[in-house]
């Protein structure tokens, strides 16, 4: 018995506005684990603080587990970002890519889909629903997360943002 060819789906955004919904689309699952490729300075800059703040406290309520792979030259302040904190409350774990291993876009692998989100310069994301596409980036972010380093965050920047989830 063949298996049934599934066509993948392409949805384009363009935007600040659009690309929050697509990043969104994520917090339709629940309980599962997701991997990033992302560019942390930048993704701030186009999807803002407070959007980010709200999306981390939706991933984590729907218990959407993360492991992200920052470039160096993109590590943000986690004290003045406390939302991006890593370890168990946080369901996330972060690492640094190698040096010289810089990027712009980014993209977020949840179920069989992959979010893409460009730089501010080119402001446009799409999501691919592709099962065979996300297997093939995850096979590709597993050699990246051997080589990176983790990113240690220390309690007392992240305090802030947990006592805001228990609230």
């Amino acid at each position: 018995k063949g298996e049934k060819y599934q066509t993948p789906k392409l949805q384009v955004f363009e935007g600040a506005e659009e690309l929050k919904n697509a990043l969104k689309d994520m917090l339709l699952y629940r309980d599962i684990e997701t991997q990033a490729f992302w560019p942390q300075k930048k993704m701030v800059e186009i999807l803002g603080g407070e959007f980010l703040r709200y999306h981390n406290k939706e991933r984590i309520k729907n218990r959407l587990f993360v492991r992200a792979i920052w470039p160096q030259q993109q590590k943000v302040e986690i004290k003045n970002h406390p939302y991006f904190g890593s370890g168990g409350k946080f369901l996330r774990e972060i690492r640094i890519a190698p040096p010289g291993i810089d990027f712009h876009m980014g993209y977020w692998i949840y179920g069989n889909k992959i979010v893409f989100i460009s730089s501010t310069r080119e402001n446009f994301g799409f999501i691919i629903q592709s099962q065979e596409m996300a297997q093939m980036l995850k096979t590709q972010f597993e050699i990246l997360w051997q080589i990176s380093r983790p990113l240690v965050t220390k309690k007392q920047d992240t305090e802030s943002f947990l006592n805001e989830l228990e609230s």
